[in-house]
């Protein structure tokens, strides 16, 4: 074992090659990293739970950031934003209260609510009162899941794919680290957290750089209907696992 970690060898590799796959499919797709790799490390070891999943999806939201940042709209970040700050302080107060267990069944109750967002097809116009909102049930399930984004999604679902992505990450940046804040304060984050963190951070960058190459090839619908039954599949195993 690693006693910094408290992971076995084996364990620290599944998990870096769970986490290329979760880049991987945000890269090509648009989403998916914490859809992907929140059940599928959790089942393995509940230390993945909360923090050091949140803390991947800052990463990738700053890769994303970064590449589409030309396309930003600054407005739109700043109305979701103040709606996340509910959610995440809504959510911290309940993390406080919940064993292991229970946590990992919201997790996954988090993960199904997300894919069924996504897949809604609700049709709804980005304004002041739709991105608050989105941003309140985003900053709950982001602090439980990191996976915050779908509801913000859909508000801004008829923006232009680049200023889809950049905006998603923005928001995504900002109310991460809310929700960094958030579980500080509660204590669940810890050194342990931070260097599991850190020794996966290479896992997004090989992930984001492979999606880079294959992005063209690949048909959204394919992907993102791949990243759906994954993320259906393993939340609903690790719901069944906790019963």
């Amino acid at each position: 074992m690693f006693p910094s970690l408290g992971l076995s060898p084996e364990e620290l590799s599944y998990a870096f090659l769970i986490v290329i796959f979760g880049a991987f499919s945000q890269g090509v797709a648009g989403f998916g990293l914490a859809l992907l790799i929140g059940p599928l490390l959790v089942m393995m070891n509940p230390v993945f739970l909360p923090a050091p999943v949140v803390i991947l999806v800052l990463f990738i939201c700053l890769l994303t950031v970064y590449r589409e940042r030309s396309a930003i709209d600054l407005g739109h970040v700043k109305q979701t934003v103040v709606g996340f700050v509910i959610g995440t302080s809504a959510a911290a107060m309940l993390l406080s209260q919940l064993p292991q267990r229970e946590t990992s069944l919201l997790l996954g109750g988090m993960i199904l609510l997300a894919v069924l967002l996504s897949l809604s097809g609700l049709s709804v116009v980005a304004n002041s009162k739709t991105l608050f909102s989105a941003g309140i049930i985003g900053g709950f399930m982001g602090t439980i899941s990191g996976v915050s984004l779908p509801p913000v999604a859909i508000a801004l679902q008829n923006e232009s794919a680049a200023r889809l992505r950049g905006t998603l990450a923005s928001v995504g940046i900002i109310s991460i680290a809310m929700a960094i804040i958030a579980l500080c304060s509660i204590g669940q984050v810890h050194a342990r957290e931070i260097f599991l963190a850190a020794f996966l951070f290479p896992a997004v960058l090989i992930g984001f750089a492979l999606s880079s190459k294959v992005a063209p090839l690949v048909p959204p619908r394919i992907s993102k209907a791949l990243v759906f039954a994954l993320s259906v599949i393993s939340s609903v195993t690790m719901i069944i696992r906790n019963f």
